[in-house]
Parts: C-alpha cells; sequence; structure tokens
C-alpha cells in the first residue's frame, strides 16, 4: 500500500569542552539573516548543538535593542534550536562551526527544569512548559510512525484492506445485507500525525508543509482527514464545543490504480464530494436540496476489545457503537487546497455519549488497535456495492499527552 521512512529525532551533543560561555557585550546573536523558504526548514526532529547558558546571556533583536538575561533568570536551561542545512565543511575538526550558524525560529523548545520560563522577546520563539514541545509549520506525516512490518507495533499506523469494513452490498435495497468492501480504495494512507492544541484548528493543511505530488486529473491528489478531539471533560450541556484537545491528522495519496479498480460510479461521488455539489431529495411533503457531502458516513472499529478491560457498561457501549457505520453531519467541515482536499471531523460537538465515551477510553486506547474509514453512502442501486473512501489501522496510540505530544502553533497563537 504504502511505505514510509523515519527520520532520527536524536539530538547531537557538542561536548562539554567546547561550550563557550557568554557575557555580556560578547558574541551577539545576529538578526541579519535572510528569509529562507519554509521547504528549507529542517523539521524539528533535527535538533543539533545544545548549549548551556552561562552567567550571562546577551541577544540582540530586529528594533536594535539587546537584552541580558542573568544566570538566575534562565538557570537550568537547554535550548534545542534547530538549524538550517549547511555545508558539513563548514564545521572544522574540532567540532566548532566556522561560520555563524542560522538558527531558524521554528525550533523545539524543551526545558529540563520544572519552572515555567519566558527565553525571548519577539515572535520567534514562545513561552513553553518542563515538557511542552511546539512545532510551526511542520513536515505532515513525520510525527506517528509507520509500522515497519506486517505485524503491527505499538505507536504506529499501518495500512488496513477496506474489505475489514462491511458496507452495504449489491442488493442491499432489497436484502438489507452488508458484506464486507471491495478490497480497493481511491486514496491509500501515507503518515499520521497527532499534535496539541489550545483550540480546535479548521483547516490544519494550512499550517502543514504538506509533500509535493502529482496532480490527478480527476480528484485531488491528497486528502486529509484532520480529527478534532476535545480533553477537557464532556459535559451534557456545551456552550461553544471548543476548547482544549488534539488533533489526529492522518493523510493519503490517491491510489496508483485509481482508474483501474474505482468503479465510474464511485469515481463520480467523490467528485460530486469535493466540489461541494447539491442534490434533490424526496420528503414526504416536496423535495428539497441538500448537500451531497452529507452522504460521508465514518468508520470505526475497534479490533481487540478484550484488551482494554471493559467493564460490563462499557461492553454494552462498544458492542453498540462499534463497527457501525455513522454520517458525519453535520459535525464535519471541508477544506479545498492546492492539490489536496481537508475533511475535518468535529469531535468536540458530537454527542454527550460519544464525547463521554472517548473520556472514558482515552487512557485505555494505548491498549487498543483501531481502524478507521470514510465512505460516501449510496443512496441509488446504480451506486451499489459502497466502497472505502480511505482507511488505516492505528496500533496502541497514546492519547494521553504526559509532554510526548508536540503542540502545534498556528496564526491565532502567535
Amino acid at each position: 500500500m504504502g511505505s514510509c521512512t523515519s527520520k532520527s529525532n536524536s539530538i547531537v551533543k557538542t561536548p562539554k569542552k567546547y561550550l563557550r560561555r557568554y557575557r555580556k557585550g560578547h558574541s551577539k546573536v545576529s538578526t541579519s539573516i535572510p528569509d529562507a523558504p519554509l521547504n528549507g526548514i529542517v523539521d524539528a526532529g533535527n535538533c543539533v548543538g545544545d548549549f548551556a547558558v552561562g552567567k550571562f546571556v546577551h541577544f540582540n533583536f530586529e528594533n536594535g535593542a539587546a537584552t541580558t538575561h542573568r544566570i538566575s533568570e534562565v538557570s537550568n536551561k537547554a535550548f534545542h534550536l534547530t538549524q538550517l542545512p549547511w555545508n558539513q565543511s563548514q564545521i572544522g575538526a574540532n567540532g566548532i562551526c566556522q561560520e555563524e550558524a542560522w538558527f531558524d525560529s521554528v525550533s523545539v523548545l524543551e526545558s529540563d527544569s520544572d519552572e515555567e520560563y519566558s527565553s525571548f522577546h519577539g515572535d520567534s520563539f514562545h513561552s513553553v512548559g518542563a515538557s511542552e514541545k511546539f512545532l510551526y509549520r511542520p513536515k505532515a506525516g513525520l510525527q506517528i510512525p509507520c509500522s515497519p512490518g506486517e505485524r503491527p507495533t505499538s505507536g504506529c499506523w499501518s495500512a488496513v484492506s477496506p474489505s475489514n469494513f462491511k458496507l452495504r452490498g449489491e442488493n442491499y435495497f432489497r436484502d438489507k445485507q452488508k458484506f464486507p468492501a471491495p478490497d480497493c480504495s481511491p486514496y491509500v494512507p501515507f503518515g499520521a500525525d497527532l499534535f496539541v492544541c489550545t483550540q480546535k484548528i479548521n483547516h490544519i493543511a494550512q499550517h502543514l508543509e504538506l509533500p509535493s505530488v502529482k496532480a490527478h486529473e480527476k480528484v485531488p491528489a491528497l486528502l486529509i482527514v484532520n480529527i478534532q478531539l476535545p480533553t477537557y471533560p464532556a459535559t451534557m450541556f456545551l456552550g461553544e464545543y471548543d476548547g482544549e484537545g488534539m488533533s489526529l491528522v492522518i493523510y493519503f495519496k490517491v491510489s496508483d490504480h485509481f482508474d483501474e479498480e474505482i468503479s465510474p460510479h464511485f469515481q463520480e461521488s467523490i467528485k460530486r464530494l469535493v466540489d461541494d455539489e447539491m442534490e434533490k431529495v424526496k420528503g414526504f411533503a416536496k423535495e428539497s436540496m441538500i448537500p451531497f457531502r452529507e452522504r460521508l458516513k465514518i468508520l470505526a472499529s475497534v479490533v481487540n476489545p478484550e484488551d482494554l478491560e471493559l467493564s460490563s457498561t462499557e461492553r454494552k457501549l462498544l458492542h453498540a457503537y462499534n463497527d457501525k457505520p455513522v454520517l458525519s453531519r453535520p459535525q464535519h467541515n471541508f477544506f479545498k487546497g492546492p492539490n489536496y482536499f481537508e475533511i475535518d471531523l468535529d469531535i468536540h460537538s458530537f454527542s454527550y455519549i460519544s464525547r463521554k465515551g472517548f473520556e472514558s477510553f482515552q487512557d485505555r486506547l494505548k491498549y487498543g488497535i483501531l481502524d478507521l474509514g470514510l465512505t460516501i453512502q449510496a443512496q441509488k442501486p446504480e451506486e451499489l456495492p459502497e466502497q472505502v473512501l480511505c482507511c488505516v489501522r492505528l496500533n496502541k496510540i497514546d492519547f494521553v499527552n504526559s509532554g510526548q505530544i508536540p503542540k502545534i502553533s498556528c496564526d491565532f497563537e502567535r
């Protein structure tokens, strides 16, 4: 189905004997660095050159004002700064860079202290807690690795056969029978991310660095599914249905066998979904026009419920909802961009039972194997059998943030 490559997130530490203590009036950080294109920025996993803050740290900023911090203000801190690519020959044999290093403004900042601090002024850096990580416009699909083999690996995603889902069969309007879906889908997974966010992030693709892919003549080459998960307590009466949460973002690309394996009717349904067409629906009194996008359905299945240590009430709840397709309306939003189509699924606005269920299972999902997918509901016999639009398997992903999940920084937070 696809393959993935992962990058090492290891931090290369400079030997202590080469660390310099910066005193007042010396070694100012220059701000006369030319703007670099976003696609040239190294992702936040490639951190190099930890440096300890000495007695004084002196910085020079855009407004020309230099700021000095005493060690008491920033003691016991380690700043991890990502660097733009440079020629390896610029680093001498002694490990000291021969030219001025370029530090970008989208680094992961981590603290070795339990205290919160604000170490820099301006837009380049953020105040963060002890274990909080910030990412600004990260490369898509690097946070959750792909399972390296056929056996599922904890903390990874993997491809899953569309036939794992039961959908409406060829004669559904006569016999109401569901069968395993055709073993092909128009979109296949190639990456997944999990981000912490202070509020729901709509159209998250505009805050990511997406891969460059060849355009498809019929449909968007990329499909992005942004599942917005609340982490605040579920209440029966909630005002704006927003607050702290996470975004589980799954990335799909159009299948290489799209034209050969996907039926003409389903191809047409995908185009109608993307183009936001309206359709006539017969009612009791009269016909009405509704968005075609209201046919979108969510597919979700817990593969190993026996490993979740469920109570009798939880088992009944899971049995009632597990592997049952559900229409995503009205808790969905759609966004079109250059060569991609994004679907946002707003779990914040789901029913109280659904939100309470997620809250109850959240700390045990790290033991669960979840199959997720989307389909477009068939309304006419010629649209049968239903096909899976996209699907993925999540293998024991930890949805409890203990500092390991990075926070994505968006324009409204800066």
